[in-house]
């Protein structure tokens, strides 16, 4: 029975509920932080044996507090385990569902649109009318919570289900609302058309960064935020095909022989509109993998923090690197929008993007910590600096002006509208380091292929010189030769007994002194990704100078599979002794420059 106060806000949220027959759970209990599910039981008796169109489920309502809604997902779920999502990491940092009712005539709209605190009568995200299938209702039905996010919980109260005559219907998307099931409110990028794949554009921002970013001696930590300005949403699923290193292994194995999880293999939804018809497509997408300490999956090389200076160069993922990131893998999930969040999202030119102002907002199917992740149309997921490897380290650097730099999707595994604007750049002056040489300089001069390099800086006790193609030095004053025209970025690290200072600029080679035009014609990397090897195959039109080499994703040198000169004609070369991982195949030769990305699962 409900109690009477209970009763009149139901009769008040839905006033054809006076006759009904409602059932409540027995009590309510702590919703554990971190992706752990709780489920409690509503006893369901003494109703007719089959629910339909004519008798069914009316309505559903709970009460439950919570820090940062946008972390939960809640369901409910039938003795027969038909399963309905009543509302999906909705509502951003926003607090608490009180007295929140679900029905499919819900008079204050979707839960999706909707802001916290929750209260009223919602449109649920999912149909309660999956239900009225024809099952029996009579049994254990269960109001299932999961937190799938770190760092807040809550406490669950009371749910209810209430039964009746003639369920309302489902009312349909309203006029002008995208969804996946819905293309013919859906916008293409061409506004001519209406024959277009539906692709996310993910960002990253910088306004989060420059309001959350703590400095420690040797590492600082760092929130991040990626919004979805673009057309579709970013949705991901588990294909249930898992690898321990190269072996084929159950997505169940609980672990590695090596002590790491499994990696399973993922693909990106991708949905096409055609006029009002809604289809979809998948497209491989990297690797998911089981994270111990959040005790959920995340989509692996999802975003790298970096700490760095700034050269000449436009482009601040080519500036030198000073500290790594110590978390590239991540949980995609709906935490936030761009309207609750003015100014994370930003287009190419820099202006503040709201939710409203985007064509296909809201349009997204799943979000999450599981098998199936995702970021909306207008969402963004956001990750706090309190969590666990949220820090960049560059210990024994000196004091100075840097920049963090976050890169989101950085290996382009994912396809979107734009691959350009995927990354954030904000100026940081570091205190807490130790004090560096006064004045770091250097000097460069070129004459042809060779550059010849000075450094004389009071204090400093040793010198190493990165040239940008590879090779490096030890000695103040040295000279190096490039093997093909370009602008290479030369940094110069100096360590004066208590810190290193690093100071960079860019040197450009432009002689056409024996200079040849080579391309590598007919080109093929197979296979790729490989498990012990690649085979790099090409056709030189000419003898050249031919340098291939194989990078890590922080643009370290990993292998030099050949640097030399080559006669006209067919080459093989093959590429193996990687670990599992991605990597960059740079081949040069003469003014062609050829970047490949690898990918080795050994």
């Amino acid at each position: 029975m409900l109690n009477k106060a209970l009763a009149v806000i139901f009769i008040t949220a839905a006033p054809f509920l006076v006759s009904a027959q409602s059932f409540i759970t027995a009590g309510g209990g702590p919703i554990p932080d971190n992706n752990t599910e709780v489920c409690y039981d509503i006893v369901v008796s003494g109703l007719p044996s089959v629910i339909d169109t004519s008798f069914g489920i009316t309505l559903t309502c709970i009460d439950l507090t919570h820090t940062y809604d946008s972390d939960l997902k809640i369901s409910l779920r039938a003795p027969d385990n038909t399963v309905v999502v009543l509302s999906n990491h909705n509502g951003g940092g926003g607090d608490n569902y009180t007295f929140t009712c679900f029905s499919e005539n819900g008079v204050d709209g979707w839960i999706m649109f909707g802001a916290p605190p929750f209260s009223g009568n919602w449109i649920p995200e999912y149909s309660i009318n999956a239900f009225n299938n024809g099952m029996d209702p009579n049994g254990t039905w269960q109001l299932c919570i999961i937190d799938e996010v770190p760092a807040d919980s809550g406490h669950f109260n009371f749910a209810t289900i209430t039964f009746g005559n003639n369920p309302p219907p489902d009312p349909g998307l309203p006029p002008g609302i995208c969804s996946t099931t819905n293309a013919s409110a859906c916008s293409c990028p061409d506004t001519t058309i209406t024959d277009c794949d539906l692709l996310p554009d993910m960002t990253a921002s910088a306004m989060i960064i420059q309001q959350e970013h703590t400095e420690y001696p040797g590492y600082m930590t760092v929130s991040n935020a990626t919004p979805n300005i673009g057309y579709g949403p970013l949705e991901i699923r588990g294909i249930n095909v898992c690898y321990c290193d190269t072996q084929v292994v159950g997505c169940n194995t609980p672990q590695c022989p090596d002590g790491s999880y499994p990696k399973q293999l993922i693909t990106q939804r991708i949905y096409h509109k055609n006029g009002q018809v809604m289809s979809y497509w998948d497209h491989p997408a990297g690797t998911m993998t089981y994270h111990p300490t959040h005790l959920h999956m995340h989509v692996d090389d999802w975003a790298i923090y970096t700490l760095r200076i700034a050269t000449a160069d436009p482009i601040p993922t080519h500036w030198p690197i000073i500290g790594d990131g110590a978390k590239i893998s991540f949980c995609l999930i709906n935490l936030g929008n761009c309207s609750g969040s003015p100014g994370f999202c930003l287009d190419t030119l820099g202006n503040t993007v709201l939710s409203q102002d985007l064509p296909n907002n809201g349009l997204g199917s799943v979000t999450g910590c599981g098998n199936e992740q995702g970021i909306y149309v207008g969402s963004l997921d956001i990750y706090g600096q309190g969590l666990s490897g949220q820090q960049i380290d560059f210990p024994g650097i000196c004091n100075g002006d840097y920049y963090i730099v976050s890169e989101t999707d950085p290996l382009n595994n994912f396809l979107e509208t734009n691959d350009n604007n995927n990354w954030a750049a904000v100026p940081v002056t570091l205190t807490q380091q130790g004090t560096g040489p006064v004045n770091p300089t250097f000097n460069a001069t070129v004459n042809g292929f060779t550059a010849s390099f000075n450094s004389l800086v009071p204090g400093v006790t040793s010198y190493m010189y990165y040239f940008g193609d590879g090779d490096s030095s030890n000695v103040s004053n040295t000279s190096h030769t490039y093997a093909a025209p370009g602008t290479y970025t030369v940094t110069l690290q100096l360590y004066n007994g208590t810190c290193t200072a690093t100071i960079a600029q860019q040197v450009t080679i432009n002689s056409s002194v024996g200079l040849q035009e080579v391309t590598f014609d007919n080109l093929t990397i197979q296979p790729n990704p490989f498990v012990a090897a690649a085979s790099v195959k090409y056709m030189l039109k000419k003898n050249s100078m031919v340098s291939i080499r194989v990078y890590d994703l922080k643009g370290s040198l990993v292998k030099e599979i050949t640097n030399s000169m080559e006669s006209a004609g067919l080459h093989e070369h093959r590429v193996d002794g990687l670990e599992a991982g991605t990597y960059f195949l740079r081949m040069v030769s003469g003014s062609s420059v050829v970047n490949y990305k690898l990918v080795s699962l050994h």
